[in-house]
């Protein structure tokens, strides 16, 4: 799989989340707060069992998929299969610019059979929202599982900043804009 990067966070969803952005998306929605991750370039490059033993050096409840967009790698059924059988109490969530009838076309949909939470559709700018894990009201929460209720994904946006080998990275939902972030030298994941 290639992957863009990997965190640990509260903000992309209920609990401690492990993170896990991947490479590649050919939605090209405007504005959209990860560009950096639409090319398919390889990146960091794992297999599906490597990032399950990555995951198991963390103390998580939860695992957020996001990207690029997560449902355009060869492997993400493999690594769902994988990671859904880790039962981890706070489930899988995923997000992706697919809405669930494209999803349902394909065989993609064997995927939500290893998700407890599918955030689906592309994000609009004209339809943003500053509230929950979705972006823009025109996309939609599927819950599969009981592991996630619908309260715990309706909360302010938030992020986090981290600083790693000199750099300021964020993650999350923030409010600004991404030109006055990127103008205090914050590099977007």
């Amino acid at each position: 799989m290639n992957i863009h990067a990997y965190s640990i966070s509260r903000v992309n969803g209920p609990g401690n989340r492990f993170v896990l952005w991947t490479q590649g998306c050919s939605k090209g929605c405007n504005n959209c707060f990860n560009p950096l991750t639409w090319n398919t370039n390889n990146n960091l490059l794992l297999s599906p069992l490597e990032i399950l033993n990555i995951i198991k050096n963390f103390e998580v409840d939860g695992i957020t998929l996001t990207g690029g967009d997560p449902l355009e790698q060869s492997d993400i059924l493999e690594l769902l299969e994988l990671l859904y059988n880790l039962n981890l109490p706070r489930g899988i969530i995923l997000f992706t610019g697919y809405n669930i009838d494209e999803i349902n076309k394909t065989s993609l949909r064997d995927c939500l059979n290893y998700i407890d939470v599918l955030i689906d559709g592309r994000y609009e700018d004209n339809l943003r929202i500053s509230s929950g894990l979705k972006g823009s009201s025109n996309q939609n929460i599927f819950y599969f599982s009981s592991k996630i209720k619908e309260n715990e994904l309706l909360f302010d946006q938030e992020v986090e900043i981290n600083i790693n080998n000199k750099e300021i990275y964020l993650t999350g939902f923030p409010v600004n804009d991404r030109k006055f972030l990127k103008d205090l030298g914050v590099i977007l994941k």
